[in-house]
């Protein structure tokens, strides 16, 4: 996902002040909290909250990428709230600031988007031990609390956030896809340092021929002339010309679904030409005769340990969990890339 791309100009929410609850901070301390996020499991940018007496701030940073080069948007939007937490002058209550900290109760409030000002319900459906299910103006979430009350994660569709620590350092994400990882050592297979367990065949993958796999891979190859990021990344029924890896990757998968085959998404990184290792995404299929086979449907090059790192195996369909933490791993500078012989 060195490819990977604008989408975001995300309306969902991250975590807030519950009104009703904490109530605002006092006149000389501000609160902040910085979270990432996440799209099928893909670090794509950051997205910081901070509440102050009387003021409410949401500002987003997110990845995109364009002319081959990563950078970063970045939105702010801040709201006059008063002590019960509603913007001044309007019965709503920032969408985000409705969920940061202290569990809603169970029941419904007016929701304001922060960053299309777009009202409407917001409700919670059902809370058990800190953990809280609803919608926000329709569309289902799941939102977890730590024992202080703070919002740790929250889950919207394919879209997760993730806080970060306070004071903790994070390789900002267009720093990790422009300027990737660097790798140890001149030869061998890559390898991370403290490694990562990667299953070699998860379990309820389809067996499969490689020579329908290979005919697919160069079908999807094929059929993104433009391999640069689009509307296709973010949608397995995406349609255009243009795509990056994830594009790729979920083409192929859903190609692979309409055949009644079931495949694996690889989330991991890519070392080309002796550069540094960037993230990227590519498939792996189980094959009939026993073992797995790695496609690389963007570029059609063969998977090799000295190119491709494997991070995470994910579902093609859904929030890939277990990969958002992995690259939250990585960001956090917990993981260092070198080849062993």
């Amino acid at each position: 996902m060195a490819t990977l791309l604008a989408l975001l100009l995300l309306t969902l929410p991250v975590k807030p002040e519950n009104p009703g609850s904490a109530g605002a901070p006092p006149a000389s301390q501000a609160d902040s909290t910085r979270y990432v996020f996440a799209w099928r499991g893909v670090p794509v940018g950051t997205v910081t909250l901070k509440l102050e007496p009387g003021r409410f701030t949401y500002v987003s940073q997110h990845l995109h990428t364009r002319a081959g080069k990563a950078g970063a948007r970045r939105r702010e939007q801040s709201l006059a709230v008063d002590a019960q937490g509603r913007v001044r002058g309007s019965p709503a209550v920032p969408q985000a600031l409705w969920l940061w900290k202290g569990v809603p109760a169970v029941g419904c409030v007016v929701g304001r988007e922060e960053l299309t000002g777009r009202e409407g319900p917001h409700c919670v459906t059902r809370v058990e031990d800190r953990r809280v299910e609803g919608t926000l103006l329709g569309t289902a979430f799941q939102a977890r609390y730590g024992a202080d009350g703070q919002m740790e994660a929250l889950e919207v569709g394919d879209s997760r956030f993730t806080v970060a620590a306070p004071g903790e350092r994070l390789r900002a994400p267009p720093e990790l896809f422009a300027d990737g990882l660097p790798v140890e050592g001149a030869r061998g297979a890559l390898s991370l340092e403290p490694p990562l367990d990667v299953p070699a065949r998860p379990a309820g993958l389809t067996p499969w021929n490689a020579a329908a796999a290979r005919a697919l891979a160069a079908e999807v190859h094929a059929a993104f002339p433009e391999k640069t990021p689009g509307g296709a990344d973010w949608s397995e029924d995406g349609e255009g010309e243009a795509g990056g890896c994830l594009a790729h990757a979920l083409r192929f998968a859903a190609g692979a679904r309409a055949r009644g085959v079931k495949v694996a998404l690889v989330h991991g990184l890519l070392v080309v030409d002796g550069g540094p290792a960037r993230p990227h995404a590519w498939v792996r299929v189980a094959l009939s005769k026993g073992g797995t086979l790695d496609l690389d449907p963007t570029s059609l090059d063969e998977v090799s340990p000295q190119t491709h790192l494997p991070i995470a195996l994910a579902e093609a369909q859904g929030p890939a969990l277990e990969a958002g933490a992995r690259w939250l791993s990585l960001l956090r500078g917990a993981h260092r890339v070198v080849r062993r012989p």
